[in-house]
Parts: C-alpha cells; structure tokens; sequence
C-alpha cells in the first residue's frame, strides 16, 4: 500500500467513516472549482484541484475494495 492510500486509511480511521473523508474531498473539489472559474490562471490552486481529484478516485477505488471484501450478510448488517 502506498502513502497516499495510507494516509487515507488513516483519515477514514480518525474520523470513525469513510463518509466524512469523502464529503471534505467533495467538498474541497468544489471550493476550488469556484474559485477556479474567478481564477483560471492560478496554477497552484489547478495543481490542487488535479490532486484532490485524484484523491477522490483514489479513496473511492479503497473503498470499493474495502466493500468487495464484505460477505453479503457484513453489508447487510
């Protein structure tokens, strides 16, 4: 497991849901896509928002294979 992943593991970890990490990825995704469109030649904050990006897929992919290691009755649980 990368560092990347790891320091996602931890976050859902501390904020007891995956949820949480999701929405503030979420959240922060569409700050930064309003202030782009004021912005559009801020290259650091397009550099954040590619990385939050990939942030996202990233955490949605640990996710999805976090619930794949689910037997049905877990998940209905």
């Amino acid at each position: 497991m990368n560092e990347a992943w790891k320091t996602i593991k931890r976050s859902a970890d501390k904020n007891n849901g995956s949820r949480d990490v999701l929405y503030e990825i979420n959240q922060t995704i569409a700050e930064l896509e309003i202030y782009l469109e004021a912005n559009p030649d801020d290259d650091i904050a397009q550099g954040q928002y590619e990385q939050f990006l990939t942030k996202r897929d990233d955490f949605t992919l640990l996710l999805t294979e976090a619930f794949d290691k689910l037997s049905q009755t877990e998940m209905r649980a």
